[in-house]
């Protein structure tokens, strides 16, 4: 018997640890021996024993779960995953990634949507360095990273649902012995066309629209927007990391790992005056702004604004009129090529009015 099941009750199959979370999965049905081995088999990297004390979920499992088996194993992942985020919503950085460690614990995420290659590029990143999570990747605001080391879900040929392999079994490497902390943080993008690999620095605002919808519970942060550009603040500006194949990853994740990290830009947050002008704008969870852009998070969705957007919506914000609005624009960016700055930012106005970000006051 298994440290992971001693002391377990009749209906536990396994214990494991989901980025910190413990999850004992149960079932009330009876299940064959030979698919309780498979599943511990399976998940035998991040099992612990059902005495460990730490944020607690039991997952009771339906009584038809496993009826097809591969499809049960498959879909386990899934649920276990969700288990932990939602024990974990809210108190950190939820990152759709796979993250690899050095033998120091320094701590890369590769970001990405399903079906970007995250999987594949654990299989190849993991033979050369720690794996983490082909998953997600936990991140608390001291850029400390809870491991999640669940199987790897492998499309296989002639197979429905995707294998499930553990790490050690696909053989990967384990973790560092030192704490695992966070110092890069890139978008990882498959180009099997591109002349050129590597990692290019993305702006800040266009990282984090691009990020935001691959970070689970993200608005139920805290200043979410602000979280993020903080993050970048201590580990360097966001990446985009290139490559043709996943072969090329380990020595492009190992250039990371060398190199300094890029600068992150400068970011500032807007400000609301006391008293409204003639516009007011409206309520929004939170907004930064950077290199004369706006970031602005509301009811879960980020926005972009350039600059003439930006200018009219912050200068909504201090409560400017319509007149001193023409005014700085003018002086910002000059007259329009086409018409004038009047009409210019009459047309800036009702498009932020009809995208919900002013509302006049009278």
């Amino acid at each position: 018997m298994s440290p992971a099941d001693e002391g377990s009750a009749p209906a536990s199959i396994c214990t494991v640890d989901a980025m910190g979370v413990v999850v004992e999965v149960r079932s009330d049905a009876p299940l064959p021996d030979e698919v309780r081995t498979r599943i511990r088999e399976a998940w035998k990297d991040c099992r612990v024993g059902s005495e460990a004390a730490s944020e607690r979920r039991v997952l009771e499992l339906p009584p038809n779960a496993f009826l097809d088996p591969e499809g049960g194993l498959s879909n386990l992942s899934t649920l276990v995953t969700l288990e932990a985020l939602n024990a974990l919503r809210g108190t950190r950085l939820l990152l759709h990634a796979a993250g690899v460690a050095a033998a120091d614990g320094r701590t890369i995420a590769l970001v990405g949507p399903s079906g970007r290659g995250k999987t594949t590029a654990s299989r190849h990143l993991g033979k050369h360095f720690g794996y983490v999570s082909d998953e997600t990747v936990a991140v608390a605001d001291d850029l400390s990273v809870s491991p999640y080391r669940k199987p790897l879900s492998v499309i296989t040929e002639g197979l429905v649902h995707k294998e499930q392999i553990a790490p050690s079994t696909a053989g990967l490497h384990g973790l560092p012995d030192a704490p695992l902390r966070l110092v890069a943080l890139t978008l990882i993008d498959r180009r099997p066309d591109s002349t050129t690999v590597g990692l290019e620095v993305i702006d800040l605002i266009d990282a984090v629209c691009e990020m935001t919808p691959q970070i689970s519970y993200l608005p139920e942060m805290p200043a979410p927007l602000q979280r993020l550009a903080k993050l970048f603040d201590a580990i360097g500006a966001p990446t985009r990391l290139i490559y043709r194949d996943a072969t090329e990853l380990p020595a492009l994740v190992q250039q990371m790992f060398d190199a300094p990290p890029p600068r992150a830009a400068t970011w500032t947050i807007p400000h609301r005056a006391d008293s409204a002008g003639p516009w007011r704008a409206t309520a929004y969870d939170d907004a930064i702004l950077v290199d004369g852009r706006a970031c602005i998070l509301c009811d879960g969705v980020v926005t972009a604004l350039e600059q003439l957007g930006r200018l009219v919506w912050t200068m909504c914000l201090a409560g400017a009129s319509e007149e001193a609005i023409v005014e700085a624009a003018s002086a910002e960016f000059g007259e329009p090529a086409e018409g004038n700055a009047a009409e210019a930012i009459r047309s800036t106005l009702e498009e932020l009015r009809t995208r919900g970000f002013i509302e006049a006051t009278r």
